[in-house]
């Protein structure tokens, strides 16, 4: 009986340090969005918003598909991920680009105007902080 005491105690005391570095974990990922949340507003270049969301995917898939969360919600977040992945390919923090075909795009980039490619960053930064709004909303419900 000695025994069984002792043993559920220190099991006790097991479950209770792995509950509470879990909770440390998910507070410190929840402290990490919230600052890439306020960097998210203040910034409006381009490839800050990419760095951000990516980032704020990164967090979002390591907790995805924990126990009490939305099914449906999250099916639908993933799907905006995928998306946003599929048409935004970041290699090591920095945007995709290919050797010769970069000296072609640079070429035609040249004659394209100021304005469609303002309007192109505006676009992928509007996309960027849409997904990061996304995931910061799953994690507050």
């Amino acid at each position: 009986m000695y025994f069984a005491i002792r043993l559920s105690f220190v099991l006790a005391v097991l479950f209770c340090l792995t509950g509470n570095g879990n909770a440390r974990m998910l507070g410190a990922d929840f402290n990490r969005l919230q600052q890439l949340q306020r960097r998210s507003h203040q910034s409006n270049d381009a490839n800050t918003q990419l760095k951000i969301a990516y980032e704020v995917i990164e967090i979002y898939d390591k907790y995805k598909g924990q126990k009490g969360s939305d099914l449906l919600r999250e099916a639908q977040l993933n799907s905006e991920v995928n998306d946003f992945k599929r048409k935004n390919v970041v290699i090591d923090g920095v945007p995709a680009q290919g050797g010769k075909i970069n000296d072609v795009a640079k070429k035609i980039s040249d004659e394209i105007p100021d304005e469609v490619k303002k309007n192109a960053k505006d676009i992928v930064v509007k996309i960027a902080k849409s997904v990061t709004k996304s995931i910061f909303k799953y994690f507050l419900n």
